[in-house]
């Protein structure tokens, strides 16, 4: 499907194509051809060029119809109607088709009414198509997503001086205290707490864990305070948090071209990427 701003001649036709195969893929539709390639040789021995030629069958009978493409910026009138009923009547095609851009003059329709021509307005969607909806939906996403959520929790932190007391210590101070090692190095309390949950990772979900890491000769600045330090101990949990979720998504799409059949009173909205949906009385 060809996308906005690319609209010309060429594709013109090609979108029709596109169109009528997803419009006829209840039957039994063949294209038997389309563009500057697609000719038929008529009773008089003259060959026809078709914009779109196609060949279709039902349970019933088996008919071809002649699509003719017109990008053009003014109605079309009788004298292109009158070709193609011209052509369908030399080749024996059962139907005929016009596609215009810009519609068609009265005695155009008269014509073709007359002859069972059908006559189609394709259309990019502008201001006077107000009362047709801008966007187009095109089926619902349903979205059933099973997780887990692995999240390690810390549960206690605290630094054992040189003399042995105990100095408690928070999560929320982790990145105003800091541990100096004997080379005179300044690292975060946050550094040991991040390794101590990466390997509570590795533990078994809801088991208490309590691990202690090697400061020996470290200092720990905190609150103003230095204080030496032999080790600092830590006392967590790693919890499992159901975190799966149902979500519903409509799918829609920007309405590009518009669609109607002259004579049968049918209109329908083709989308950017090739939706097609009929409107509805």
């Amino acid at each position: 499907m060809e996308q906005r701003n690319t609209l010309n001649w060429k594709t013109y036709e090609s979108i029709t194509k596109y169109i009528y195969e997803t419009l006829k893929k209840e039957f039994k539709v063949n294209i038997e051809g389309y563009g500057n390639d697609c000719k038929i040789k008529g009773k008089s021995g003259v060959k026809h060029q078709i914009d779109v030629l196609i060949s279709e069958s039902n349970d019933v009978h088996s008919f071809r119809t002649a699509i003719e493409c017109k990008y053009w910026n003014k109605k079309i009138n009788k004298d292109t109607v009158m070709k193609l009923w011209a052509i369908m009547s030399d080749s024996d095609i059962e139907e005929g088709i016009i596609v215009s851009k810009k519609g068609y003059t009265n005695d155009a329709q008269q014509f073709a009414n007359h002859y069972n021509i059908k006559l189609v307005q394709l259309q990019e969607t502008g201001s006077e198509d107000d009362d047709i909806q801008k966007e187009l939906e095109f089926g619902i996403l349903n979205l059933n997503v099973k997780s887990n959520l692995r999240r390690p929790m810390v549960l206690e932190i605290s630094a054992k001086t040189i003399n042995g007391d105990s100095i408690k210590l928070t999560e929320k101070q982790q990145y105003q205290i800091f541990i100096e090692n004997h080379k005179g190095i300044k690292n975060k309390l946050s550094d040991a707490i991040m390794n101590f949950k990466n390997e509570l990772h590795h533990e078994k979900p809801s088991l208490v864990i309590a691990k202690a890491y090697d400061f020996t000769y470290s200092i720990l600045h905190h609150n103003n305070i230095k204080e030496y330090i032999s080790s600092i101990n830590f006392i967590g949990i790693l919890t499992i948090q159901n975190d799966s979720y149902n979500k519903e998504y409509t799918l829609v799409d920007n309405v590009w071209l518009i669609m109607k059949s002259i004579f049968e009173k049918r209109t329908f909205s083709i989308s950017e990427f090739g939706y097609i949906s009929e409107h509805k009385d």
